[in-house]
């Protein structure tokens, strides 16, 4: 899971064509991917070694050069471009499928729920695939698995247990994206309402730039929790199924309840430029594609 995710509203995007908030996405992926990197190994190590800190995590990536910022950038290309497509597309034949509008009343969270669920889903094995990449760059040299192509990395994982291991973890990821994508219209609401007493914010820009801010740092902080979780299951190299009991128990053991926030300073971090970039082109296309 991608925080950055949590940066954006799926009912604003989908005002778009699919490809412009594809865009957006893949963009603020590639600039915010250094901080995600350094939360994903940050997470992936919350049982096994002492706590990372970010700026050990910055000296390692700055040894390997301007590539160890950018290390799994592919696979967490792959993971994005799956769960912002498939979504998205769900989304756009579900808002106006006649079934759908048969609900009393209408409800939107009805669908983003579903469109979070089946994101989340399809994007399980590219999520794994990313996650275990990633987390190679803590690992010795000779520990660090072999998924630099990412078709090899799955048929590799596919060798070793098959679709059951492929999509280990799919149910804290579809969680996960689920409650992202259900959380933003309500948490944003609020936000909204506050920001609304105070003047000087009157702006549409800088209203929507506070408001996209807020609201996903909120977010993110309250998902903090399932994606450590959902980092640790998913970085799981062999077919051992490590019960989610299990996994918090040993985060709970080595760090107390403090260790399932590990992570969350770079994952704020990570929002910035996916919320400074989906404000800006929004507001620039917005006269453009909205009618």
């Amino acid at each position: 899971m991608n925080n950055s995710d949590a940066g954006s509203s799926m009912e604003q995007f989908v005002q778009m064509p699919v490809y412009v908030g594809f865009l957006i996405k893949m963009t603020a992926q590639v600039l915010s991917h250094p901080m995600e990197l350094i939360r994903v190994n940050i997470q992936a190590n919350v049982i096994h070694h002492s706590r990372l800190t970010v700026i050990h995590m910055i000296r390692l990536m700055a040894r390997h050069g301007l590539p160890g910022f950018y290390y799994g950038i592919v696979a967490s290309g792959m993971r994005c471009t799956v769960h912002t497509m498939s979504s998205y597309l769900l989304f756009y034949n579900l808002q106006d499928n006649k079934y759908v509008m048969m609900l009393k009343p209408y409800n939107t969270a009805s669908v983003l729920s579903v469109t979070g669920f089946w994101g989340g889903l399809l994007a399980t094995p590219f999520a794994k695939l990313a996650v275990i990449r990633q987390a190679d760059l803590t690992r010795g040299s000779f520990q660090r698995r072999n998924y630099r192509n990412f078709l090899s990395g799955l048929k590799c994982m596919y060798r070793k247990g098959g679709f059951f291991y492929l999509f280990n973890g799919w149910q804290v990821n579809c969680f996960s994206s689920t409650s992202v994508a259900v959380l933003y219209t309500p948490v944003s609401n609020q936000v909204r309402t506050l920001i609304s007493w105070f003047h000087g914010l009157d702006a549409p820009w800088l209203s929507d730039l506070i408001t996209m801010a807020l609201t996903g740092s909120i977010i993110t902080l309250i998902m903090t929790p399932v994606d450590g979780l959902a980092t640790v299951i998913l970085n799981e190299s062999s077919y051992s199924h490590m019960s989610y009991r299990d996994v918090c128990r040993k985060i709970i053991h080595k760090h107390g309840y403090r260790g399932f926030f590990f992570g969350w300073k770079p994952a704020l971090m990570a929002l910035a430029p996916h919320t400074i970039l989906a404000t800006i082109v929004y507001s620039v296309l917005v006269d453009r594609y909205i009618i």
